[in-house]
């Protein structure tokens, strides 16, 4: 398992982290039987000396593995699971394999698993978002293995990004509302730590809002892990206050199905007493009642974007680096003008 050359050893990030061979090994596959303090003397020991198991690297060197590894936050929701199926579906046209790991938006785990990617012969690895350990992108440059970012379309000094402009989805969802003549506005976001995504599109809702003469600190945002249960709580907390919303965008449309669910039990009309917008154009979007205005995002074609690049030769990956995709919105029945004050 040791590297080849003159990379680190194992036995050198054991004797660094103050712990075995064996109890490196362990962290760096994943075990979770492994205390939090000791994974993390493994993964700082080995981010220093740049460390990763080599088992396939010979390999590597004398030929292409025809081997891609894919990160993403999670497959519970089909917004990912698309991107993915178009990213595979081109890949497997050229005979190209690809590997799936989920990171349930931890960096920690991102880097272990961008680690045993490596160590797997992985020619290339997808990410989602900008934000990453600076150990993860550093371990790509020192295996030269190249890597896109997707779900985001911002320049980066390397690698590439193919997605749409998150804070750009913001501004359309804020500008879309104010246009309606909503005042009273709010959202219930993703989780914004480690989320690049979540962040630049509540950034973007913020500024439109702020741009259109209203005050951005008078919007209340709920932050929430996209799960129904999650939309429905917070659109709880929103439509209790004293000066509930008429309009809310959600971050996702697991999210705005669980608000509307909300307010049909509370005999809230939707959109005669509040609008809600969503985000992706799930399946979901047509069933709820009423069916959900929302923004489509173009997963698929980032899934095969990101593919060409990935099959691209070196020349061509110079103009493929950077890609921006639209985003789209569907105007459905739960959007509609403000409601008249009382």
């Amino acid at each position: 398992m040791d590297s080849d050359g003159g990379d680190a050893k194992l036995v050198d990030v054991a004797r660094l982290a103050g712990c075995s061979p064996a109890t490196v090994s362990r962290v760096l596959n994943g075990n979770p039987t492994v205390g939090r303090s000791v994974r993390d003397r493994v993964r700082q020991a080995a981010a220093e000396l740049g460390y990763v198991p080599n088992g396939s690297a010979r390999a590597l060197r004398s030929t292409r593995t025809r081997l891609v590894g894919a990160i993403i936050p999670t497959l519970d929701h089909a917004i990912y699971a698309t991107m993915v199926d178009g990213l595979q579906g081109r890949l497997a046209e050229k005979d190209v394999s690809l590997i799936i790991n989920t990171s349930v938006y931890d960096l920690d785990l991102e880097l272990d698993q961008a680690r045993l990617l490596a160590e797997r012969g992985a020619e290339s690895i997808v990410l989602v978002g900008t934000r990453h350990k600076p150990q993860t992108l550093a371990l790509l440059e020192h295996k030269r293995i190249a890597y896109v970012f997707t779900y985001t379309c911002a320049p980066t000094a390397t690698g590439a990004a193919i997605g749409f402009d998150n804070e750009k989805a913001g501004r359309t969802a804020a500008r879309f509302l104010i246009d309606l003549g909503h005042r009273r506005l709010a959202m219930i976001a993703g989780i914004t730590q480690d989320n690049d995504r979540a962040e630049g599109r509540l950034a973007g809702f913020r500024d439109e809002v702020a741009r259109s003469g209203l005050d951005p600190a008078a919007v209340p945002v709920i932050e929430a892990a996209y799960a129904f249960g999650n939309g429905r709580s917070g659109m709880r907390t929103l439509m209790t206050a004293a000066e509930p919303p008429t309009a809310v965008f959600c971050g996702s449309d697991i999210l705005a199905a669980g608000a509307i669910k909300y307010c049909q039990e509370e005999r809230i009309a939707v959109p005669g007493d509040v609008s809600i917008l969503g985000f992706d154009n799930l399946e979901i979007a047509e069933l709820t009642v009423p069916e959900l205005s929302t923004l489509e995002v173009p997963a698929r074609d980032m899934g095969r974007h990101a593919a060409d690049y990935i099959l691209a030769s070196p020349l061509q990956r110079r103009h493929l680096r950077q890609r921006e995709l639209p985003i789209r919105l569907i105007v459905r029945g739960s959007t509609g003008p403000a409601p008249k004050r009382r």
